[in-house]
């Protein structure tokens, strides 16, 4: 009997009806409304905004980490000592995007880091003519490589990037190594702000809806408090199912403003998938009329220890001796691996845990999967190199404001070029019109720290709303710094926006025009050909006379990329077309799941471990290449004869939460 997959989570809100948790402030509905009736419908999508709500401490906090070293710099009568450290505090305040605390410091201090190197390298290099141009476009393609390993990596490669092009650009007076420190002051500075609330909230609110999550597992195991009697309560069951969509909910909102793919929250979403096969293997054992061993609710109940903070659990010994028992210590196994973060051992075949050099390694290694992420590196560096070379011939007043506006619309984390260009425009005009009526009304002084304030409170909650609103709160932020250390008044506006149209121009020219991929973003046709490329490794991974294996691996890992490029460009797009972009999420999880223990399988059995049988894998090649053409033809996909075999239980488990999660999800 097939397992039941869990229902499915409530559709996401459209854009005019977003949920009241997360809607807008009256004053922004109305301009949006106001928008709506004047604008071609092309454009509103375009620029519309996501619904956020505002957030007050984020605000503070970044207000705060920029005003306050300029407010020391005034007071010490050293006003440029203080604007370093308050654009450190600035950009690493950026790369905050939520998520569990060390994720959080982890990325503002890569981030930082990042931005010092890039510091040095412009300041080495700014007055060395033409080698400029061949530095720009060098940390362009570095950059764009970094960004391909996540989240903390986009963060990184940005600030390297827009770094090394403000430090060419700007000239500031000292030690450029002093400044470097002075800018990883305001990096460290930003960083305590941040972890100041730990006492209060100590988890992220994703992460506290998975533990809620498995802590309703653990009753519909029979081990809460409940009463519930076990996994025949329906009152257990229709408790975990609520708290596997508001997981589900919860994890996907947190992803939604993220920059590049976020490892933390993939593995939160792949707890979710296997709390639902874990789900689906109890109600198939209670079809057999059997009742799940103790064994397994005190693992499930470790595993949820140790999402707070508790030992990592270890997996539950018991004999599987039917399919349903087979599926349940598969499943249970699968998330002990994914809180302990090594494979549950083997009696023959003893996995220990992945050390930082593999990790490094395979981070490394993993930058160059994928035709998309070369050909956004190279795009990337041909702008960045147009723009640089332009610069050299003096025909922009402030031109570092072009370049930076390349390197920001072909964000590192591949983005949609257009949405962000547009974006990108229409928000510094607003902006800048803001700044300059800030630098006409406000005097040179003291009093400037206001304005600054505000505006550095504002980008937080632009962050969660769209690129646009981040650089209208941005542009008359950076007017004002600039005209602190250069005392440039009112006409900085004008240089402002003549540069940014400029490079916004250069990046739909060369960036975005000539390439024809960067046009759409197909997510589901992208994840048919990952379901394929990995069906077709399958078919061949365990045949050592194969001589193509090393490059079908290859493949795998290339649809792969090339995937969560896809995705994450989608994740820009206007948000009709984001929020269902959005549920692909625990699909392509469970998809990296299946390739991942796919060569771990292989692995042991080149280790010594008994090869399965010829026939088992071809089934499962066959269920992963049905599973492809369901998407592809946008049907639910079919009931699979899934294969009983002992040496390849994880890829079938694997399998099994691939095929639940796009029945369950049937993203759009």
């Amino acid at each position: 009997m097939p397992t039941p997959p869990p229902p499915p989570p409530p559709p996401p809100p459209t854009p005019s009806n977003p949920p009241p948790s997360r809607r807008s402030p009256p004053f922004f509905r109305r301009a949006a409304d106001r928008l709506t009736d004047a604008a071609p419908g092309w454009l509103v999508e375009t620029v519309r905004p996501a619904p956020a709500a505002l957030e007050w401490w984020p605000m503070l906090r970044m207000a705060v980490a920029v005003t306050l070293p300029l407010a020391a710099g005034f007071a010490t009568g050293h006003v440029v000592a203080g604007l370093l450290p308050a654009i450190g505090a600035m950009n690493a305040g950026m790369a905050d995007r939520g998520g569990p605390y060390r994720v959080r410091i982890t990325r503002m201090a890569a981030a930082g880091t990042a931005g010092a190197l890039g510091y040095l390298v412009g300041t080495t290099v700014r007055d060395h003519g033409w080698w400029v141009v061949l530095t720009v476009v060098v940390v362009s393609v570095v950059s764009a490589l970094i960004s391909t390993s996540g989240a903390t990596g986009s963060a990184a490669g940005l600030q390297l990037l827009v770094m090394t092009v403000l430090s060419i650009g700007i000239e500031l007076p000292g030690s450029p190594l002093l400044n470097a420190l002075a800018f990883l002051l305001g990096v460290g500075w930003v960083i305590v702000l941040g972890a100041a609330e730990w006492p209060f909230h100590p988890r992220a609110p994703e992460e506290t809806a998975v533990v809620a999550v498995y802590r309703a597992l653990d009753a519909l195991l029979g081990g809460g408090t409940s009463g519930t009697g076990g996994p025949g309560g329906t009152g257990a069951l229709a408790a975990f199912d609520a708290a596997l969509k508001s997981g589900y909910d919860t994890v996907l909102a947190a992803r939604s403003p993220a920059a590049g793919l976020d490892a933390e929250r993939t593995r939160l979403v792949a707890l979710l998938n296997q709390a639902s096969l874990i789900r689906n293997a109890l109600l198939s054992l209670s079809h057999e009329g059997r009742e799940p061993p103790g064994a397994f609710a005190d693992a499930v109940r470790e595993v949820t220890a140790s999402l707070t903070g508790g030992p990592a659990p270890r997996a539950p010994r018991h004999a599987c001796d039917s399919p349903a028992m087979r599926a349940l210590c598969s499943a249970v196994e699968g998330a002990v691996e994914l809180v302990s973060g090594a494979e549950v051992a083997d009696e023959q075949l003893p996995y220990e845990r992945i050390g930082h050099r593999a990790r490094l390694r395979a981070t490394l290694q993993s930058m160059w999967y994928g035709h998309l992420v070369r050909v956004y590196t190279l795009r990337l560096g041909l702008c960045m190199g147009v723009a640089a070379a332009i610069s050299r011939f003096g025909w922009f007043e402030r031109s570092y404001w072009m370049t930076l506006t390349v390197a920001l619309v072909l964000k590192p984390d591949f983005g949609s070029v257009f949405a962000r260009a547009v974006q990108r425009a229409l928000g510094t005009l607003a902006g800048t019109l803001v700044g300059t009526l800030m630098l006409l009304v406000v005097p040179y002084g003291a009093l400037l720290l206001v304005p600054v304030a505000v505006c550095a409170a504002l980008l937080p909650y632009g962050v969660q709303r769209n690129w646009g609103l981040v650089s209208a709160f941005q542009a008359p932020l950076v007017l004002l710094l600039v005209d602190l250390l250069t005392r440039g008044g009112p006409g900085l506006g004008v240089v402002r926006l003549v540069d940014t149209l400029a490079g916004c121009l250069i990046v739909l020219l060369l960036g975005y025009l000539p390439w024809p991929t960067s046009w759409e973003a197909p997510v589901g046709p992208r994840f048919a050909d990952a379901v394929s490329a990995t069906a077709g490794y399958l078919r061949y991974a365990f045949d050592p006379g194969h001589t193509g294996r090393a490059l079908l691996r290859r493949g795998v890992y290339d649809a792969l990329a090339d995937l969560r490029t896809v995705f994450q460009r989608a994740m820009t797009e206007p948000p009709v077309v984001s929020r269902r972009v959005t549920t692909w999420m625990p699909a392509m999880t469970a998809l990296e799941q299946v390739a991942d223990a796919t060569v771990a399988t292989v692995a042991r059995t080149e280790r010594g471990a008994s090869p399965p049988p010829d026939t088992a894998v071809q089934n499962l090649a066959r269920c992963l290449d049905d599973l492809a053409r369901d998407v592809r033809a946008g049907r639910e996909p079919r009931d699979p004869a899934y294969c009983e075999e002992k040496s390849l239980e994880r890829v079938d488990s694997a399998v099994r939460a691939l095929r639940d999660t796009v029945s369950a999800d049937r993203p759009g």
